[in-house]
């Protein structure tokens, strides 16, 4: 969860360099320099161990594990280190376009600092060669796993780039482009059991008395699953999880866990996992994140902040509450799951000695951010034994969650897709301009009453070329040549029409001369 969290964030840093939050430096060879920051990070714990100052080096190793994400902030921000991508590419880093392989070059120093920072926090907790070697390959393997989905998303994105008329109209068209990252969103979901046991170290589950416990307790609960398997952690990690929706869900049991369960704690964890699929807290919390998300995007649209910093706030806005909102239900859901596993198995006692197995003496009083701590679930699984209405009552009150999550994102989606239906004539002018095809543009230009005076005045420019689809190069050469009788309108409009069909190497002279008549210079 931590490497995706600051993959997340380190594309968010992009974003907001993108949109002119970077300071207007460049120097992209100091970007090298804090490759020394984890190293040095990981010196200063050692020294301040030694001397006993264990407080202060507990802070200072918490600084190391994100220390990859503050130099990238660094480097992003400061540095100016995404706009030389962008000048070396000469592609433009835009917020609200479709990521392409460009974007990989500017996340290299975040990668980078990962890898260095993984390699100090090694080097920190063991000197043992053997046991360093084992530490990396896990923490490459969460990092891979964390990369995967993003993988799939750039691959897509870039492979849809190789056919023009399909890529236009996914870019510009609304409809089109919801309807791409839906299917894109269900291929990973259906992918990811997949690419997980791939990404991280696993094998089936050996037949024996474990696997047949959680067999039978399937069997029991009419819980079904394409596989049972072991998560290799070298014994570092205790954990089990459920991976994917449906039939092709994979359950997870870590190996550490499974030394150190007994046969009835064991039936409980998964009793548990199933609570989590059986209650749909994936499904509300789906629900949840794109009422959210997609009415965020509905807010912006109407206040029309568009591409601006203002959108860009209320989205960072929505993400943090989006954070908080997650938490909150995370923690409860963990609940209602222990509280599945005790009328599932009639157990409390089983599960509670699991939770003080797995949570240990640091676990039991401390809340994180998904889970209470050890000592309140344990407290909630006794009071809910001895007075079931307890369990019931929270149940009932996250069952109401979820029916609220439905409502809110099945009034979103409505009005998503009034808009994109509504928007969509509008949406073919600019991909009919952009593929070229100034004819059919001028023809869906017809169907707009209220056409921004943006796209009309493109859709008149095009057709005063006479040409049915003049070239990129046809259309920079008129743009010169309006650019050099003093016609500077009629030249930006040329540029732009280029611009649209693809022709990244006039976003300079575009710019430079929207800012002229914007502010009225000669």
């Amino acid at each position: 969860m931590t490497y995706l969290l600051h993959i997340v964030v380190a594309l968010s840093l992009v974003m907001a360099a993108a949109e002119g939050l970077a300071l207007d430096v460049q120097a992209p060879w100091a970007v090298a320099t804090l490759a020394l920051v984890p190293h040095a990070l990981a010196w200063l714990v050692r020294k301040l161990g030694v001397a006993g100052h264990f407080s202060i080096a507990g802070w200072v190793l918490l600084a190391l594990r994100h220390s990859a994400l503050g130099c990238f902030a660094l480097a992003t921000l400061v540095l100016g280190w995404s706009t030389s991508v962008a000048r070396w590419s000469g592609t433009r880093l835009d917020l609200w376009s479709w990521p392409g392989l460009e974007i990989l070059l500017v996340l290299v120093p975040f990668f980078a600092y990962t890898l260095l920072a993984i390699d100090a926090r090694v080097r920190l907790l063991d000197r043992r060669a053997e046991q360093q070697s084992d530490l990396r390959r896990r923490e490459l393997r969460s990092l891979v796993a964390a990369l995967l989905p993003f993988a799939v998303m750039i691959g897509a994105t870039t492979a849809l780039g190789v056919y023009e008329p399909l890529r236009v109209q996914v870019e510009h068209v609304g409809l089109w482009s919801a309807l791409f990252a839906t299917g894109l969103l269900a291929g990973l979901v259906s992918l990811l059991p997949w690419l997980l046991r791939h990404a991280w170290n696993t094998s089936p589950l050996p037949a024996g008395r474990a696997r047949a416990t959680l067999e039978g307790l399937a069997s029991r609960l009419g819980f079904r699953c394409r596989e049972l398997v072991v998560w290799h952690t070298g014994f570092q990690q205790s954990n089990a999880a459920v991976v994917g929706i449906g039939p092709s869900r994979t359950v997870l049991f870590s190996d550490l866990l499974l030394a150190q369960l007994g046969e009835r704690e064991l039936e409980a964890v998964f009793a548990h996992e199933i609570g989590h699929v059986v209650r749909h807290h994936v499904l509300v919390f789906a629900a949840w994140s794109l009422a959210l998300l997609l009415g965020a995007d509905l807010l912006i649209d109407a206040l029309g902040f568009g591409d601006s910093v203002e959108g860009l706030a209320l989205l960072g806005a929505t993400l943090l509450l989006w954070y908080f909102v997650f938490g909150w239900f995370s923690r409860r859901v963990e609940l209602e799951a222990d509280w599945h596993a005790l009328e599932t198995t009639g157990d409390a006692e089983a599960l509670i000695s699991a939770l003080e197995r797995v949570g240990g003496t640091h676990g039991r009083m401390r809340d994180s951010w998904r889970h209470f701590g050890t000592a309140r679930r344990m407290e909630f699984l006794r009071s809910a034994a001895s007075d079931p209405s307890i369990g019931r009552r929270l149940a009932s009150r996250l069952r109401r969650f979820g029916l609220a999550g439905a409502v809110a994102v099945a009034l979103v989606l409505a009005a998503q897709a009034r808009e994109l239906v509504l928007a969509f004539p509008r949406d073919q002018v600019a991909a009919s301009l952009a593929s070229g095809q100034y004819a059919q543009a001028a023809t869906w230009a017809r169907k707009v009453p209220d056409l921004e005076p943006e796209l009309s005045v493109l859709v008149a420019r095009a057709l005063s070329t006479g040409e049915c689809a003049p070239s990129t190069e046809r259309l920079v050469q008129l743009a010169r040549e309006a650019q050099a009788r003093g016609a500077r309108v009629e030249a930006l409009e040329y540029f732009t029409l280029a611009y649209l069909r693809g022709e990244r190497s006039v976003d300079a002279e575009r710019s430079a001369l929207e800012t002229e008549l914007r502010t009225g210079s000669r």
